[in-house]
């Protein structure tokens, strides 16, 4: 009769506890990064009235072994890591994991994990955590180039900082030179080209027309300085010869000097049309101030230029487990390590088994709500089920105390 009594209390500690967790869970359906939990129950010790006996025995029959159980037993609450669903943000420095793997914070002590990707800058433009604060792992540029098989440190933006210049060392002109030109009959079109110091030049390009059919003769002018090259067009309209010119542009200002400025001109036609010579394209940039830093889909945290370009300053990292069902949740969105887990790998997105980051979104909690209140209702149903065997045993025990009584 007691038997009867403490499985039945053991049922309703186990479905209690089982109704915490699908709790837990419907608390957390909106949950960035969630993981839900999942309880399995064990059965208990056995008491063994009669063991069985084989049926090789002299005389008899084999027959088992009579057992009387003593209830259920929490077996585990696992922490189920299927994939979520991603949710758009549109805010630039949100990030969500498609895949395994956790993203890296730390307090500057304890390494911790995470499938919440909403990072934010704090007032000393360091990237952390929105929620906790703590700041987030990775490497930072060196050069413009992200070494991802180094330490890890935190990630901090010196927003305002100016970008080197970017001296010009070629440009493109496009466009027609007509071959019904009269001989000496010019043209030109200035190029700005910038030093290594971020100051602007002028660079002129003259095209004057020869005495010979299809030629025109190219002049490209700096100051002193000067380069040429003729330039022969074929009976379609087509450069034959004089397809670049180099000048080497000398500075008193202390920039790099000479510098050496590649014009290409193959884009140039001959036909007998207006004349129009144009800087189709060139390279070379002035200093730039960074604006702001925005996430990209490789995980690369891109700067923003006042002059509109953008430049990799910096990658954050990604954590992987051989099992990380063997986390241990801290709360705040939060796991560390522990020996069920084994140590963590750490690497670069779309790298050793790890997930890709898809930047301006978030993972949303993996809970499904119509099995959460599934479950709910079961558990509710075997908790009142153990209620009725104990008060059932409570009956019978009541019946005992009777017989005596009387």
């Amino acid at each position: 009769m007691n038997r009867a009594l403490f499985a039945g209390l053991s049922g309703t500690v186990a479905f209690q506890s089982r109704l915490d967790v699908v709790g837990n869970n419907i608390a957390n359906s909106n949950t960035v990064g969630y993981k839900e939990g999942r309880v399995t129950f064990q059965d208990a010790l056995y008491e063994t009235l009669e063991g069985g006996r084989s049926g090789q025995t002299a005389g008899t029959g084999g027959s088992n072994p009579i057992q009387i159980g003593s209830g259920v037993t929490l077996g585990g609450v696992s922490v189920q890591h299927e994939q979520g669903s991603l949710e758009r943000t549109g805010q630039p420095l949100d990030a969500a994991i498609s895949g395994p793997g956790m993203l890296m914070v730390s307090d500057a002590e304890t390494s911790l994990y995470t499938r919440d990707g909403s990072f934010t800058l704090d007032d000393t433009n360091t990237l952390v955590a929105d929620a906790s604060g703590l700041r987030v792992m990775g490497w930072m540029a060196s050069d413009g180039a992200i070494e991802t098989s180094g330490p890890v440190s935190e990630l901090s933006f010196d927003i305002g900082e100016l970008a080197p210049a970017e001296p010009t060392s070629s440009a493109t002109v496009a466009g027609n030179l007509n071959s019904e030109a009269s001989v000496g009959e010019s043209f030109s079109s200035t190029i700005s080209i910038y030093d290594s110091l971020g100051e602007m030049h002028q660079v002129e390009v003259i095209f004057t027309a020869a005495a010979d059919p299809g030629v025109w003769e190219c002049e490209v002018v700096s100051g002193a300085n000067a380069a040429n090259v003729s330039m022969q067009f074929d009976s379609t309209g087509g450069l034959l010869s004089g397809d670049t010119v180099t000048i080497d542009v000398a500075h008193t200002n202390g920039a790099e000097s000479p510098q050496q400025v590649e014009i290409d001109l193959g884009s140039l036609t001959g036909f007998a049309q207006r004349t129009s010579a144009v800087v189709e394209s060139q390279d070379g940039r002035p200093p730039a101030s960074l604006v702001t830093v925005a996430m990209s889909d490789s995980g690369i945290i891109q700067g923003e230029y006042s002059d509109g370009r953008t430049r990799a300053l910096a990658q954050v990292a990604m954590a992987s487990f051989t099992n990380p069902g063997g986390l241990s949740r801290v709360g705040g969105n939060l796991y560390s390590e522990a020996p069920a887990s084994g140590a963590a790998s750490v690497g670069a997105a779309d790298t050793g088994g790890r997930g890709g980051i898809v930047a301006r979104s978030l993972e949303m909690s993996n809970v499904d709500l119509t099995q959460s209140f599934v479950d709910m209702i079961s558990t509710q149903r075997g908790f009142q089920a153990s209620t009725r065997v104990i008060a059932t045993a409570n009956d019978m025990l009541e019946d005992v105390v009777r017989l005596i009584r009387v």
